[in-house]
């Protein structure tokens, strides 16, 4: 009996971080629209800090997610998605406007528009 409980407890671990996660990559979407730049992005240190800290949740929370979840979806980038810190804060700790620009405008509304569906259903 306690293995089971232990597998539901995991199962709705991963729900509920698949859903923090989506909600984190539209905050990110949401808080870079209508900055049509990395450099504008740049200039605004508040948009900046905040959708660099989405991103930093979005990586944490994919990272959080157990394997056996992340098999269920192979189709998904879950490799870029742990590793997006990388992408995002380089050598110096400094972090990288443009790929944080690229990453938020162009990948993140792809994976938002595959992960809606498994949310959504999760939800019903």
């Amino acid at each position: 009996m306690q293995a089971s409980h232990h597998h539901q407890d995991q199962a709705f671990r991963d729900r509920s971080t698949l859903i923090r996660l989506l909600e984190h990559l539209e905050n990110a979407i949401n808080d870079i629209s209508g900055i049509p730049s990395p450099a504008a992005l740049d200039d605004n240190r508040i948009r900046f800090n905040s959708v660099a800290m989405e991103m930093t949740q979005v990586q944490e929370c994919a990272r959080n997610l157990s394997d056996g979840f992340r098999d269920t979806m192979p189709n998904l980038p879950w490799k870029e998605l742990r590793a997006l810190r990388n992408v995002i804060v380089h050598d110096s700790d400094e972090i990288d406007v443009e790929s944080l620009y690229d990453t938020v405008t162009r990948d993140a509304p792809r994976l938002v528009a595959q992960l809606r569906p498994l949310v959504d259903a999760i939800d019903d």
